[in-house]
């Protein structure tokens, strides 16, 4: 027998043997009423808790006789309360998917390597090596950006592949005789994925990827053309469920005979270029501080007397200034403010922006000297967008840059 089997036990010869056996016997026996009276009790709250769920149920079936909406609103609340104990069905996002060039090939003989630059069919490509840790890295300041800014502001990111991404065929990437980079959208993935959720991705590679064989990046320059930003700038607005500038709505202006960074930098020849820019169908005032701290007042977001040579691509925003400040008569423009914080690859994206919002605000982190947040605060601003190419965001002294202005 067991030694604390109760039910069986002989109290009374127990308490014969044993000194003080009475008041040992009392205990046990009030042992064993108190167990069972917790029997009963733990039986009847399983009882209660039966019969509640067996009226809730009844009500609801009634419910779904009696009223197909009230029906449907029951079913709908009992779904909602088992999905809450079960685990969450992962979703796609459209940042997290890169779909790959299809690169034309013209079949041409392999390039040569000058320095950091691989040089094939008279283009210029610069080489990339960023790695996973550095996007990650690029991406842990863009979270510390966005909780600086505060959950009342909308922080994007955008992440520019370079030429090579999407105008070098694979056959002469990694090989002999070939360009040694690193592949992007390996890299921008990574970036993206690291970034927290007040962080919102925009995923301009695709875009570019659907467009890579127009004329999207320069040949002789390191940045993109107009037609490149543009759309960069259409996997912007619809990521923010804005509406879509239309380039026919616009008037194209080009300027021929740019010959770019890279053009200097390479003894092999290397195509001239052509600057695409298109004038908007609407009035833009910009007021522009230079590094000086001089302001100037102008129309509309375009240096249109630039003049063909090295320094073509300063028809986009004047240049690299430290701001401007542009206010826009677009029908578009939904009232609110945004500031871009970028380099030279912003200027071309921003001039864009001026259809959805009613002020523009160009910051380049590499000169403005102020805080982010508190002129956000001072101009109402309510949407950041931060727009940067590789080699920029791979860069600590970049980094540090826009650090410092948080």
């Amino acid at each position: 027998m067991d030694k604390y089997d109760f039910d069986n036990f002989d109290y009374d010869r127990y308490a014969q043997r044993r000194p003080n056996g009475n008041r040992n016997v009392n205990r046990k026996r009030t042992h064993k009423k108190r167990t069972r009276n917790r029997i009963i009790i733990v039986s009847v709250f399983v009882l209660l808790i039966i019969l509640i769920f067996s009226l809730i149920t009844s009500c609801s079936n009634w419910l779904c006789g009696k009223s197909g909406k009230k029906g449907a609103a029951a079913e709908e609340t009992v779904a909602s309360m088992a999905a809450a104990t079960e685990a969450p069905v992962p979703t796609t996002s459209p940042a997290a998917v890169f779909n790959k060039p299809n690169i034309k090939d013209n079949g041409s003989s392999v390039g040569v390597n000058e320095g950091g630059l691989y040089v094939w069919d008279k283009k210029a490509f610069e080489l990339f090596y960023g790695t996973e840790s550095m996007a990650e890295n690029y991406a842990e300041l863009m979270n510390t950006a966005a909780d600086s800014l505060g959950s009342s502001i909308k922080t994007y990111s955008i992440i520019v592949p370079n030429h090579i991404e999407f105008g070098l065929p694979d056959r002469l990437k990694n090989t002999d005789n070939g360009a040694s980079t690193q592949p992007q959208d390996v890299y921008v993935k990574a970036g993206y994925d690291a970034m927290a959720q007040n962080v919102i991705p925009v995923n301009a590679y695709n875009k570019l990827s659907e467009h890579c064989n127009e004329y999207i990046y320069f040949n002789s320059d390191h940045h993109w053309t107009g037609l490149g930003a543009y759309y960069a700038y259409t996997a912007f607005a619809e990521t923010a469920n804005l509406p879509v500038l239309q380039l026919s709505q616009c008037t194209e202006a080009k300027i021929e005979g740019f010959d770019g960074t890279l053009a200097d930098m390479v003894s092999s020849e290397i195509d001239k270029d052509t600057v695409s820019y298109w004038k908007l169908p609407y009035e833009v005032s910009n007021s522009i501080t230079d590094s000086n701290g001089n302001t100037m007042e102008v129309n509309g977001p375009y240096y249109e007397d630039a003049s063909p040579g090295d320094f073509t691509y300063s028809v986009f925003l004047y240049g690299d200034n430290p701001i401007e400040v542009m206010k826009s008569q677009s029908t578009a423009a939904n009232g609110e403010k945004v500031a871009v914080i970028h380099e030279s690859y912003g200027n071309a994206f921003v001039p864009y922006l001026t259809y959805n919002f009613s002020e523009v605000y160009s910051i380049d982190f590499r000169s403005w000297n102020g805080s982010l947040k508190q002129f956000c605060q001072e101009n109402s601003i309510s949407n950041v967008i931060f727009i940067n190419g590789v080699m920029s965001s791979a860069t600590q002294i970049q980094l540090d840059s826009i650090q410092a202005i948080l």
